[in-house]
């Protein structure tokens, strides 16, 4: 017999006993379905987690600070040097530089407290700024003491005699649904006419401090960065480093203040930024760069235990889900081994006129495998709609306590978990055949025909 032959055989036993062919395909659909919608929760929860350390920061950077020592010999420092450096080691894209200062922004009787961070606008590319109205971040943005505020920021002006108010946070909650909305821009921060502000670089006399209103210094917000801007650039104002060097030099040289001790130290940026060119290369990099005696952090180190304990939260849910898969192996080999009694004359017969035995035992293989096959293929379907379902509950509110962030599915399947679905389900219908499949070749062609 040809295998097209023992196809189409199997394919009319199928349909054969309707009712029990259907109620077993039922018992696999149930049990590819627990399987796939744990496993693709636990893909939700996973893509969850990587998207709230990547709003810490990039999974392919690396913050490099310096190594702080009494010894003169392990000392290392942040500069130009450094920057050739780090740049001409393998898988590195580019260094980003970062100058920082502290200070605020003063608008009338309101105040602005905000860090400043001083970046390198010939690298402007590499820093992942975005506007809130998806302008481009050009260079010229940044010319005039031109800096970019966060979203949150602008709602942070108060003033400090009647303290923090409700007005000064940026999202609305909701105490019936939990859910918090982002509100609108308060003000138009960008236009001078509405918002003359001034920068300072001394909060102490608006917290009720000794002596006189500190100066404030012309500068012009060019834009507001997105509401989903990550790490540093989430929480602070960004200029151009040498316009920033240049206004807290002033700013030192207005008030009188003693730059000596900041002339000697030898680190002319705050922090180095690393672009690596892929996340798979970052621990590589990481390694080269403290073994060259810096100090560094990257999000990917807790990349490596999120999928560690992702993993072990997959082989849990994935369990449960194969417990049901179990019940559906017995449920196909309870089947199977039904049909080898109801087919003992059929399978006698077979014998008489010479089949192989590997085509008996092939015949009753294909027969599970369609089972385990149809049954997988119905279970990916309805989990793909279940899933779809339980993504747009999450969306509308109904099932917002389980969701892992604002736009993360609470079910992800992905392509590898709906062709392992399928072959899973294939497999198990296989395996639970075999035995009823080996039953049946070791049956005797005279006792089948008689006892029939």
């Amino acid at each position: 017999m040809s295998f097209f032959d023992i196809l189409k055989m199997a394919c009319g036993n199928f349909l054969r006993r309707k009712a029990r062919t259907l109620l077993t395909v039922a018992g696999v659909v149930i049990g590819t379905m627990a399987v796939v919608i744990m496993l693709s929760i636990g893909q939700g929860m996973e893509k969850g987690y990587i998207e709230q350390l990547k709003s810490w920061g990039s999974l392919t950077q690396i913050e490099v600070s310096p190594n702080y020592s009494s010894n003169e010999d392990e000392q290392t420092y942040l500069n130009e040097e450094t920057v050739t450096t780090l740049e001409a080691l393998e898988h590195v894209q580019v260094a980003l530089p970062t100058t920082r200062q502290y200070g605020g922004l003063v608008m009338g009787r309101k105040i602005n407290e905000i860090g400043i961070i001083g970046i390198d606008v010939t690298k402007l590319d590499y820093y992942d700024l975005k506007l809130e109205n998806d302008e481009p971040v050009t260079a010229d943005r940044f010319a005039e003491n031109g800096y970019l505020i966060p979203y949150t920021s602008v709602f942070q002006f108060y003033n400090p005699k009647q303290g923090w108010s409700d007005e000064n946070n940026a999202y609305d909650y909701d105490p019936e649904t939990g859910e918090s909305t982002l509100k609108e821009l308060p003000f138009d921060i960008t236009n001078p006419e509405e918002a003359r502000i001034k920068m300072v670089f001394d909060m102490s006399y608006y917290w009720g401090g000794e002596g006189s209103k500190p100066k404030g210094y012309d500068a012009r917000c060019a834009g507001v960065l997105s509401s989903k801007s990550q790490g540093n650039f989430s929480y602070s104002l960004v200029m151009d480093m040498k316009t920033l060097d240049e206004m807290y030099k002033k700013y030192q040289k207005d008030n009188k203040i003693d730059n000596k001790e900041e002339s000697k130290d030898k680190n002319k940026y705050s922090s180095l930024y690393v672009v690596v060119d892929d996340m798979n290369n970052v621990t590589d990099v990481q390694t080269e760069i403290n073994n060259l005696g810096y100090q560094t952090w990257a999000s990917a180190e807790l990349l490596e235990n999120v999928k560690e304990q992702m993993g072990m939260i997959q082989a849990v849910l994935g369990g449960i889900g194969a417990v049901a898969f179990l019940v559906a192996a017995i449920g196909i080999s309870n089947t199977m081994v039904m049909s080898t009694y109801e087919r003992t004359r059929e399978i006698g017969i077979m014998k008489v006129l010479g089949c192989k035995l590997s085509n008996i035992m092939t015949l009753f293989l294909t027969e599970a495998a369609i089972i385990g096959f149809a049954g997988g293929l119905l279970g990916i379907l309805l989990s793909l709609c279940l899933s779809k379902i339980m993504n747009m509950l999450s969306d509308s509110g109904v099932l917002a306590m389980f969701s892992m962030g604002e736009g993360v599915p609470i079910s992800i399947i992905p392509v590898w978990l709906i062709a392992g679905g399928i072959v899973f389900s294939t497999l198990v219908g296989v395996v639970s055949g075999f035995y009823p499949a080996l039953r049946a070749t070791k049956l005797s062609a005279l006792d089948a025909i008689k006892n029939e």
